[in-house]
């Protein structure tokens, strides 16, 4: 019988959840190769017909400071450090406690199949990892992940209209429109989203679904509103997040000698724009666009040589996303086999 939705609404785990998909087993898939095929069409074509002078870029990035890039390979993981933080204390909002140290194991490996797999599925694959490790509902697990990235989404925007006003002022260029615009949009359906969810809006429609259904949705709406809160917390983490996504650009600017030709508040934009760009989920870590959007920017932005902004996004993009493909990989091997021990273990209990 379909009753009123109550906030502390206990639900045990369904078939759906108990067997939930592996998605262990389905990245390596046709589809999974489909879209890095797509995705590298996509810069073969772009390298193809840009006429970038490749000989200046790798010349370029040749001689980077080893140092310097190093310490932006240390910067880009301390970001991982804060945000396994700030999950940990969202999950801690909706009443689950969970070691720092499988919350930083899982938080990357969602990322490392962020950049193998179209659509945000390492997000979902995260969900269910928790799951497994710390038997926490992947429902609401899922509730904290979409709350943490409506969140990140709100910063990140309003950091880079900040960051934006001071580098433009009254002369905003024409390729940085579309980003504000888009950014904004997407800011304004999360913010409904969210409303929904918190005022518990849409129970008239939502009682027309199956029990079952309903259940699993107010398990997911209860980890997204629980996990607001601690905002004195959660807000510096965030914002903190985004400053080492620019700290680790500006690194990579330094490690090739061209430190002088940004200001920190163009760092912080190149930076953010790239950040905004992996959220479009039709490509794996918006392999290709990132590329493309950062060098775009850098010449808008500081005018910055073409040959020089292609060798300042390669270079940060081989930290962001080719050291994530093996430090991931590798992370992703060991959470595999522990979650086939504890996955042993299960079975065998019962």
């Amino acid at each position: 019988m379909r009753g009123t939705l109550a906030a502390d609404v206990t639900i045990t785990a369904g078939p759906e959840e108990a067997t939930a998909p592996s998605l262990t087993t389905r990245i390596f898939t046709r589809r999974t190769v489909i879209s890095l095929v797509a995705a590298l069409l996509i810069v073969v074509i772009a390298i193809w017909r840009s006429g970038i002078n490749w000989g200046d870029a790798w010349d370029h990035i040749r001689h980077a400071n080893l140092r310097l890039y190093l310490l932006a390979v240390v910067v880009y993981y301390s970001g991982y450090a804060v945000r396994a933080l700030r999950w940990q204390l969202l999950l801690r909002n909706a009443g689950e406690r969970c070691p720092y140290v499988s919350l930083f194991e899982t938080l990357t490996v969602s990322f490392f199949v962020n950049c193998i797999v179209p659509a945000k599925m390492g997000d979902l694959y995260r969900a269910f990892l928790l799951r497994t490790r710390e038997r926490v509902s992947a429902l609401k697990a899922f509730g904290t992940i979409i709350f943490e990235r409506l969140l990140d989404l709100f910063v990140l925007m309003s950091m880079l209209l900040i960051a934006g006003g001071l580098t433009f002022r009254n002369r905003v260029p024409s390729a940085f429109i579309p980003y504000a615009v888009g950014g904004g949009g997407l800011c304004l359906i999360g913010g409904v989203i969210l409303a929904v969810m918190t005022l518990g809006r849409g129970q008239r429609l939502l009682r027309y679904l199956p029990d079952p259904v309903l259940q699993r949705y107010e398990v997911f709406r209860i980890g997204a509103v629980q996990s607001m809160g601690r905002w004195g917390e959660i807000v510096p983490l965030s914002v903190l997040v985004w400053a080492i996504e620019a700290g680790r650009l500006a690194c990579i600017v330094f490690a090739l000698g061209d430190g002088d030709l940004l200001s920190p508040a163009n760092f912080l934009v190149v930076a953010l724009v790239a950040a905004l760009l992996t959220t479009v989920p039709f490509l794996p870590g918006g392999l290709g666009l990132v590329e493309g959007g950062m060098v775009v920017v850098l010449q808008q932005v500081a005018s910055v040589g073409q040959s020089q902004a292609v060798a300042i996004a390669l270079l940060d993009r081989s930290v962001s996303y080719g050291t994530l493909l093996v430090v991931g990989f590798g992370l992703f091997l060991v959470s595999h086999v522990k979650t086939a021990r504890l996955s042993l273990v299960d079975t065998t209990s019962t």
